[in-house]
């Protein structure tokens, strides 16, 4: 079983709409792909800027490769979007994680 983990860390006057787009955009994607399970987005507690929120996405998945896949294809169309939509203000990795 493996753990993909997106983090994000957004300017703080846009990062509730940045949740909301995970939370309403991005989520049920991920939920209606069939690939991953338990998905749960946190807010990071420790201050990485202090003009930015941090939080992240998980979910988790049986094949690895396949869920990687979707990221770079659908995700990545969400995360394009994103980056239109607040250019820098945003910004994201993937950290894919085997559960042991």
């Amino acid at each position: 079983m493996h753990l993909i983990n997106t983090s994000f860390h957004a300017a703080k006057p846009i990062a509730d709409a940045i949740i909301g787009d995970v939370r309403t955009i991005l989520m049920p994607l991920m939920t209606g792909s069939s690939l991953f399970t338990d998905i749960v987005m946190a807010e990071i507690l420790v201050e990485v800027d202090p003009d930015c929120k941090s939080f992240t996405l998980q979910g988790k998945a049986d094949d690895l490769n396949k869920a990687m896949e979707w990221f770079q294809h659908e995700g990545q169309e969400f995360f394009n979007g994103l980056h239109r939509r607040y250019g820098q203000n945003v910004v994201y990795f993937t950290t894919p994680m085997r559960i042991i």
